[in-house]
């Protein structure tokens, strides 16, 4: 008899279920696990559902935060992860823990209220449509802007221009939907760690925001392909002078805006 092909969408729900029944098992809450693997608490419900497959790393940190060996779950995740692009070599090694400054997504945040405070509507649209003419939304196009004043940390004396910065979500999932579980994170503090109690409002991928200057030596924060970065963007939004991690903005364009963009003095 022709051996059927793998289903991996099962095999991704079989992994999910495993992983949710070990946290259940564990009486550890949602919110707790969240905060000891530092990953996001919606990143941690599509896992469970089944829906996206984690990386062999954030699966070996779920098993040692739950007390469970990760051997035991190790064909579990090669069942439903064919590509297996982050397996650990032949020493055996199960792969570091995430990084403790991964960004949180807060589950509870304002509603988003579509690119208002400084910018006209008429600027938002004629810098939307450059940007798409010249196919540059997406990799980083720079929109200059005449600097804004308020309160927060400032532009580096002699600044007068900011940039446009578009948010960049790495999650190919996301990069579409502007659902609460894609939304990423704006902070008021970027020496703070970036968690929810962090979180002033929500963006998504392909959001344009008006930039102000950056920092270097933020927190650092790591995305969900496991790259970090200490810097951050000030961003006006809503009126308020807010943060953006660097990890949220595509590498291309995060080089241009540390060149064009003053430094934020404290």
């Amino acid at each position: 008899m022709t051996g059927q092909p793998p289903d991996h969408r099962a095999a991704a729900r079989k992994l999910g279920d495993a992983l949710r029944s070990l946290q259940q098992r564990s009486g550890l809450p949602l919110r707790s696990l969240e905060t000891q693997v530092s990953i996001s608490d919606s990143s941690l419900s599509r896992y469970f559902r089944g829906e996206t497959v984690p990386t062999w790393s954030v699966v070996s940190g779920l098993c040692r935060a739950l007390g469970a060996d990760p051997a035991e779950y190790r064909a579990l995740w090669e069942s439903a992860n064919p590509a297996r692009h982050d397996a650990p070599t032949a020493t055996g090694d199960n792969g570091p823990a995430a990084d403790p400054s991964t960004l949180l997504r807060p589950a509870r945040l304002r509603q988003l209220r579509w690119l208002r405070g400084p910018w006209s509507r008429p600027r938002v649209i004629a810098a939307a449509a450059v940007a798409a003419a010249t196919g540059a939304l997406a990799t980083g196009l720079l929109l200059r802007f005449p600097a804004q004043g308020g309160p927060g940390a400032m532009p580096a004396q002699g600044a007068t221009a900011s940039a446009g910065v578009v948010v960049h979500n790495v999650e190919e999932e996301c990069q579409k939907p502007r659902t609460p579980t894609c939304a990423l994170s704006l902070a008021y503090n970027p020496y703070r760690p970036y968690n929810t109690a962090n979180s002033a409002d929500r963006v998504w991928h392909r959001d344009l925001l008006q930039a102000r200057c950056t920092i270097a030596n933020g927190v650092t924060v790591t995305d969900e392909n496991h790259k970090h970065t200490s810097i951050w963007i000030q961003v006006t939004r809503h009126g308020e002078h807010l943060w953006l991690p660097g990890i949220r903005v595509h590498p291309d364009h995060l080089t241009q805006l540390t060149t064009i963009l003053p430094a934020c003095a404290r």
